[in-house]
């Protein structure tokens, strides 16, 4: 991307944030992974203020967990402790998301789930699957969760209400550019995933979200009816340029103060890039199978 227009629309993400909903989430039982960093955790605050009744927090351990429940508790001004659940999970073991799904499923309801939880590597490691992480939790591990709850949220659909299911995934993906080579591959994951394959920390998460919304259609269809409409309205959506703590892993010292200094000058605030993990839960029918990004469903 030319670093000009990449400047230019992290000012504009800037000014312009998204609007922050005021919907009630009253009688709703609401899911977060990751829950306790982050947009995740900004999410879940103002799913708490906003009256969710019941607010589960997806969680990698239960210290993390419970710390979470605390600051959130603080943070909405709520004091009964009980409508928030923790449960445990890994997004780099299929047998602990099945586990999160299985759990999900004896829940009185599931009415919205936001599959937040994500990674961006700044070396290359593999999965125990033998995938490249980010392609792991970015892309498999979160169409795997997606799938998996699909079938507690349609049993908690009723005629007043569709669930959503809202990935959260990045504008990345449309400025994505793969070489030739890769586009003429038969099998594009298995060749960017090689370890032969040149690779970079921007490239590989991008490409990690591109995966992912080639497969939004696919997990889309399986929230739908006979008659073709959504049981469960499946929609992503993107933050914009957000500081969180995505960039965590960052290992070269000199680079940590480098982000950071960006962040803080050009990026929205964390609670602002949260804005929109909330809003595209009242997405509706129209957002079904799109992208939710600046207050709009993108082309």
């Amino acid at each position: 991307m030319n670093p000009l227009f990449l400047l230019y629309k992290m000012i504009e993400h800037k000014l312009f944030p998204p609007a922050d909903t005021q919907t009630s989430f009253s009688g709703k039982t609401v899911l977060v992974t990751g829950a306790n960093t982050g947009l995740g955790f900004e999410a879940a605050v103002k799913f708490a203020k906003l009256g969710a009744s019941s607010l589960v927090l997806a969680v990698r351990t239960q210290e993390k967990g419970e710390q979470a429940k605390r600051d959130i508790l603080i943070q909405s001004g709520r004091t009964d402790p009980s409508f928030i659940h923790i449960l445990l999970f890994d997004m780099l073991s299929y047998p602990s998301i099945q586990s999160l799904a299985k759990q999900a499923s004896v829940l009185p309801s599931l009415d919205i789930a936001v599959v937040n939880a994500g990674i961006f590597a700044t070396k290359h490691e593999t999965s125990p699957y033998g995938y490249e992480k980010d392609i792991q939790v970015n892309t498999l591990s979160t169409v795997l969760l997606s799938l998996l709850l699909i079938p507690k949220m349609k049993a908690s659909k009723t005629s007043t209400f569709t669930p959503t299911l809202e990935i959260v995934s990045s504008g990345t993906h449309k400025i994505m550019r793969l070489s030739e080579h890769d586009q003429t591959s038969s099998q594009p994951l298995t060749q960017i995933n090689s370890p032969s394959h040149k690779w970079s920390p921007n490239f590989q998460y991008s490409a990690s979200k591109l995966f992912l919304m080639c497969a939004l259609p696919h997990i889309a269809k399986q929230g739908e009816g006979k008659d073709g409409r959504p049981e469960v309205v499946v929609t992503s959506c993107c933050p914009g340029f957000t500081k969180s703590d995505i960039h965590r892993d960052v290992s070269v010292w000199w680079v940590k103060p480098i982000v950071a200094a960006i962040a803080n000058v050009l990026f929205r605030t964390t609670e602002q890039g949260a804005r929109t993990l909330v809003s595209g839960a009242l997405v509706g029918e129209k957002g079904h199978a799109g992208f939710w990004q600046h207050d709009v469903i993108q082309p």
